[in-house]
């Protein structure tokens, strides 16, 4: 580290020291004086508020049709994809607000333009220490242009294995899944969790049900405070199965206003609805920001609330069953998992009983008779 490197370092922290203690004070005020506030979205024009000492910020960006997460704890700062290419300015804005000069690590969830549109120039503007991706990736100008601006900033992106670990600040994240297993590369996405004490987050791109269904059947520990939809809440992502392993009491979606995709899907909806989970949505209620004391996590939004209970306690209710119904999402029909006429694994649609396929407007195979 340069000399002058140590002493912008020096003067983050001096910054975000005092600013904690304003925030500390006005903190005690409001609750004095029972009044209570919000942060702003990047489209606003406040600044965000600023996190005090040992807690955890995710802030989800609105940024129309794509995907851009900001953690923030402590000193160290995180970004979790980085939207569309027209979205540099508004995410290099967002940063600025919150007197964010520098990134520990940026995430690539996997090369889709709205996912990784924006990298090259958040790279470009924003020292960043660490660069994780999947590096096995189709070739793509917009992937050939944020490749290129890391080797041009002396970054050699790093493809993770399964179960790697970093910490920033007080804060550990796993990756669950890095594979190149699937055709299809948004079942390729890098799958992982965050985790402040208690609290757990959890980010999966967007991956498919095939590596839903994977990840459960592998037995990995899934369960959620907070889940960010897969796929801006497509139906052929957030599987019942997946959702009942990870049983979360709150689903944040990243989508855009009136999209062309008709995102998130009324389907993926009823699913996160059929758990219990409060739903938050970017295209409705613009940038949403949880925020972890280590034990709660609490809203600057207004969530919409199941009209079912979240149970804690499943006793295995959610566990995987023996054998599950497969829907075909072109046919919407649904098989047997023995069935000669299954579809290709990424038109596939799982299902935990024949009523959930009949309730999900799928009809029967005639050839297996489900």
């Amino acid at each position: 580290m340069n000399h002058q490197t140590h002493l912008q370092n020096q003067n983050r922290r001096k910054h975000s020291q005092v600013l904690s203690c304003i925030s500390a004070l006005f903190t005690a005020f409001l609750l004095l004086t029972g009044c209570s506030g919000t942060a702003a979205s990047p489209t606003g024009s406040s600044a965000a508020s600023t996190v005090p000492s040992g807690t955890l910020e995710v802030h989800y960006l609105d940024v129309g049709q794509a995907d851009c997460t900001l953690l923030i704890t402590q000193d160290a700062a995180v970004m979790i994809d980085a939207g569309n290419r027209d979205d540099a300015q508004t995410i290099l804005q967002y940063l600025e607000s919150l007197s964010i000069d520098s990134l520990d690590a940026v995430i690539f969830t996997h090369p889709h333009e709205d996912h990784i549109g924006s990298g090259a120039d958040i790279l470009e503007n924003i020292p960043t220490d660490t660069v994780y991706m999947n590096t096995d990736t189709p070739d793509s100008k917009v992937y050939k242009d944020l490749v290129n601006t890391a080797n041009q900033k002396g970054l050699t992106p790093i493809h993770p294995s399964q179960h790697d670990t970093f910490t920033f600040g007080d804060c550990r994240l796993e990756f669950l899944q890095t594979g190149t297993d699937y055709e299809d590369t948004n079942d390729n996405s890098l799958i992982l969790t965050v985790t402040h004490a208690d609290n757990r987050f959890l980010f999966t791109g967007d991956a498919g049900q095939a590596p839903e269904k994977d990840l459960v059947e592998g037995g990995l520990s899934l369960q959620a405070d907070v889940f960010q939809a897969g796929h801006h809440g497509s139906e052929y992502s957030n599987s019942y199965v997946f959702l009942r392993a990870v049983n979360p009491p709150n689903a944040v979606i990243s989508c855009g206003r009136d999209n062309s995709y008709g995102h998130p899907h009324e389907a993926a909806l009823s699913r996160f609805r059929d758990v219990g989970a409060t739903i938050y949505r970017t295209d409705t209620m613009g940038t949403i920001i949880a925020s972890s004391n280590g034990t709660d996590i609490t809203f600057d939004q207004q969530g919409i609330k199941s009209d079912r209970d979240h149970v804690d306690d499943t006793n295995g209710l959610y566990d995987l069953p023996e054998s599950s119904y497969i829907g075909n999402v072109n046919s919407k029909k649904f098989h047997t998992d023995a069935c000669p006429s299954l579809p290709a694994e990424k038109n596939r649609l799982y299902f935990n009983s024949r009523d959930e396929a009949l309730d999900e407007g799928y009809e029967p195979c005639q050839n297996c008779k489900p």
